[in-house]
């Protein structure tokens, strides 16, 4: 068996090899022994307990898996934060919710959620009796995973990661490479078992969205979209900064106008000190008011968009030209996937020499966002991505 490598610090990955070696001497004992290097690929259970970024993302394999398949039925494990990205979806056949309490970003308190968490199991669990899988496939690598949840299906052969965990209840165990890599090519490892070749650099980001035109802000003009938040406030930057990048677009577009997306406080304080410019006619209030669906719609049809790194920096990139302002990510890890010219920015080290990603995408490092020196960097993609004179 290969050696394991788990995520986490000291404790945790201790906590994880104790846990481990239970779960291996009892599959070795008592587990099923039949050969399942070769099982027919017929109804597929996935697994992403991640957020909506994470399911954008899994979409686009997802989309190259059923391309090689077309006949395969899938159904989807998700939260219900999801909702809006996988129901009606045409990748999946069939859609079931367990909002994992490590991954729930509710208001709730942590026993409320984890309560919701083993409703969910006890839940879901009673909807498989009847049913009967092929394969499984996890694609949380690094996250919280499905693993424990196995032993309770019917399914011939469970695939995905055992870096955190319960590794033995799976047939066929990955891990995550050593070398820096894209979350696409540690995920298609899981893939790579269906004889599936999936590449992060060549992968076609398409996205399986309705259609929504209802409420799109009455714009009868030309705009550029802008996203000042992200899922933690430590990749947030400040109001000078999106203030600064604002007024060169408002000086240099004529006759365009600039919505401002979001959903916090914080992005209220950037609208109230925009109100204050004398260019505020032009700024559009979006702020908690638009469905994924009308977003995606929306960017389709506007000039471009800036970013933090978060879930509407992957959809953006699939849809426009988009200028994202990676502060505090994980680098190559999480660059977007996109079909649009694209300026990344960033400050991950590990990643300060990754230059050659994907085709249109042009990606700096800073060494900080808070230095005066680096708005240089992002006043020339601006100008150079949105053509500004």
């Amino acid at each position: 068996m290969q050696k394991r490598i788990y995520c986490g610090n000291r404790p945790t990955k201790l906590r994880l090899l104790f846990i481990d070696f239970f779960i291996d001497f009892f599959y070795s004992t008592f587990g099923d022994k039949k050969n399942k290097e070769r099982v027919f690929p017929k109804k597929f259970l996935l697994f992403n307990f991640g957020h909506i970024g994470d399911m954008l993302i899994m979409g686009y394999m997802i989309n190259v898996l059923k391309q090689n398949f077309p006949k395969i039925e899938i159904h989807l494990v998700a939260g219900i934060w999801c909702k809006e990205l996988i129901e009606k979806n045409e990748l999946f056949d069939k859609v079931f919710y367990i909002n994992h309490c490590g991954t729930n970003r509710s208001s709730s308190s942590n026993f409320a959620k984890f309560r919701l968490y083993l409703t969910d199991i006890f839940a879901f669990i009673k909807t498989q009796r009847n049913e009967f899988y092929s394969h499984s496939f996890d694609f949380r690598y690094s996250g919280h995973n499905a693993n424990i949840l196995l032993p309770f299906l019917n399914i011939d052969r469970k695939i995905g990661f055992g870096t955190v965990g319960y590794g033995g209840f799976l047939d066929k165990e990955y891990f995550i490479p050593q070398q820096n890599s894209h979350t696409i090519d540690i995920q298609a490892q899981a893939l790579s078992n269906l004889g599936l070749s999936i590449n992060s650099k060549l992968i076609q980001p398409k996205i399986f969205l309705t259609k929504d035109v209802s409420n799109l802000l009455n714009i009868d003009t030309q705009f550029f979209m802008i996203f000042p938040e992200a899922g933690a406030r430590a990749k947030m930057v400040n109001h000078e900064l999106w203030i600064r990048i604002i007024d060169i677009l408002v000086e240099k577009k004529d006759n365009t106008k600039i919505i401002i997306c979001g959903l916090t406080k914080y992005s209220n304080e950037l609208i109230v000190k925009l109100s204050r410019k004398n260019y505020h006619e032009k700024i559009v209030d979006a702020i908690g008011k638009l469905s994924i669906l009308q977003l995606n719609s929306l960017l389709e049809k506007s000039l471009g968009a800036i970013t933090l790194d978060s879930f509407p920096a992957h959809l953006a990139c699939a849809q426009t030209r988009t200028l994202c302002l990676f502060k505090d990510g994980f680098g190559l890890e999480y660059l977007p996937i996109n079909k649009f010219p694209v300026v990344v920015i960033h400050n991950h080290a590990p990643s300060k020499n990754v230059k050659d990603f994907r085709p249109e995408m042009n990606i700096e490092y800073i060494s900080s966002f808070e230095n005066t020196d680096s708005f240089k960097d992002i006043y020339q993609g601006l100008k150079n991505l949105f053509k500004l004179n």
